[in-house]
């Protein structure tokens, strides 16, 4: 399931990081650890499981800023009344009412140490399942999508390589982790059984790639990169496959904003 979620900005005019991510998942976090339901407090707590690996099977697009603003190095300016983004959850539509409580009515200051931008939800909308057609089908990353290769170094310490999308274990490494989460998600019954032993196949569309880096706990002794692209690109997989990617995002690191993407002509 996909919400719009639709914010008021209290003070326009306000500084808002480029690098926000980290916070509106720490809200989104908050929200749901503060239900009182069943759901949100298996999503807060543990998570769906699929061998050592653990998902949360949803993630959100960047935010929509309407071109009512102004960046200032590593800061936007931003003038709009009104900006939005899209959640999307991998959940039983039973779930749908539960979600939408969620957000309504609620307030953010989003930002850092440095500056935050004061917001209200204005508007909570469901939308519309996104139609998947034929076996390979074209998205468009709306945050960025994070693919790594584990790495092995001394001491036994695991590293993990952000790989470009051009690179040739890219592809391997993006399909195992969606058959990752199928697998999660179908020992929950959130997916119908599907052969995932078919040939998948993903091809990159953009000729350049936006690396963008997000910064987690900004500020703080604690703080760390992580880095994903922004691109088009075409997937050929069965269709609820391709579906379930939608819901729960694409790459890893979702809960932090990352993998969410749109189908495109």
């Amino acid at each position: 399931m996909q919400f719009r979620i639709t914010f008021r900005v209290k003070e326009p005019g306000q500084l808002l990081p480029l690098s926000y991510q980290y916070e509106l998942s720490s809200w989104i976090y908050k929200l749901i650890g503060s239900s009182d339901s069943e759901f949100g407090d298996f999503l807060h707590t543990r998570g769906y499981a699929s061998g050592n690996k653990r998902f949360k099977l949803f993630t959100f697009s960047n935010l929509y800023v309407p071109p009512k603003y102004e960046i200032l190095g590593d800061r936007m300016k931003v003038y709009s009344r009104s900006i939005s983004f899209v959640a999307s959850f991998l959940v039983e539509e039973a779930a749908q009412g539960m979600i939408l409580g969620l957000f309504r009515e609620q307030e953010l200051q989003l930002g850092d140490r440095i500056s935050r931008l004061a917001l209200v939800v204005q508007q909570v909308e469901a939308l519309p399942p996104p139609e998947i057609k034929g076996p390979a089908t074209r998205l468009r990353a709306t945050s960025p999508i994070l693919v790594s290769e584990p790495e092995a170094r001394e001491g036994g310490k695991l590293w993990h390589n952000y790989l470009h999308p051009a690179e040739e274990q890219y592809e391997r490494y993006f399909i195992q982790n969606l058959k990752q989460k199928y697998e999660a998600a179908r020992k929950h019954q959130l997916v119908e059984p599907l052969n995932i032993d078919q040939p998948m196949a993903f091809r990159l569309l953009s000729n350049k790639p936006k690396k963008r880096g997000i910064r987690i706990k900004a500020f703080t002794p604690a703080e760390t990169k992580v880095i994903g692209y922004l691109y088009d690109f075409e997937i050929t997989a069965p269709p609820e496959l391709v579906r379930l990617g939608m819901m729960a995002g694409f790459g890893g690191e979702n809960a932090l904003g990352f993998g969410a993407v749109k189908v495109i002509g």
